[in-house]
């Protein structure tokens, strides 16, 4: 299996439009990254269709800041099927009383995406928590 450079740029481009729609909290411009019966694999537990994940990520409300770097998007295209994995370092802000804690995360998502009209689409993506990392940081401008 092979893809194209214009596939891998609209895959990539995908992957970052998900980082995007979490760190702007931007929850219904999900439509536009997972296909309507997407199914997201949070560890162990199921969550479908679309709409159903949009509201999961409403679990991110409690963070004032995120950050989802992603990297290394490898992907195989298969006709309409691409299958493969990105890395994400995720960095979530959240304030602790007085305190303000950094929650970092390394995480590989493995999916499986579906070219659409619209372009490609998640339509099974598995959450992997490789590790995570608190720690207190200096707030500055945020």
């Amino acid at each position: 299996m092979n893809i194209s450079t214009h596939d891998h740029i609209e895959i990539q481009r995908l992957m970052y439009r998900y980082a995007s729609c979490a760190d702007h909290k931007d929850y219904a411009a999900f439509s536009e990254v997972f296909c309507e019966d997407a199914v997201f694999d949070y560890a162990g537990t199921l969550v479908t269709p679309c709409s159903a994940i949009e509201e999961m990520m409403h679990a991110l409300d409690k963070y004032f800041k995120t950050q989802h770097q992603v990297h290394n998007v490898l992907y195989e295209v298969d006709g309409d099927i691409a299958t493969g994995e990105t890395y994400c370092l995720a960095t979530h802000l959240i304030n602790d009383n007085e305190d303000t804690k950094k929650i970092d995360m390394g995480i590989t998502y493995l999916d499986r995406l579906r070219r659409t009209s619209e372009g490609w689409r998640i339509e099974h993506r598995e959450f992997k928590l490789l590790w995570s990392q608190t720690s207190l940081v200096e707030r500055g401008g945020v």
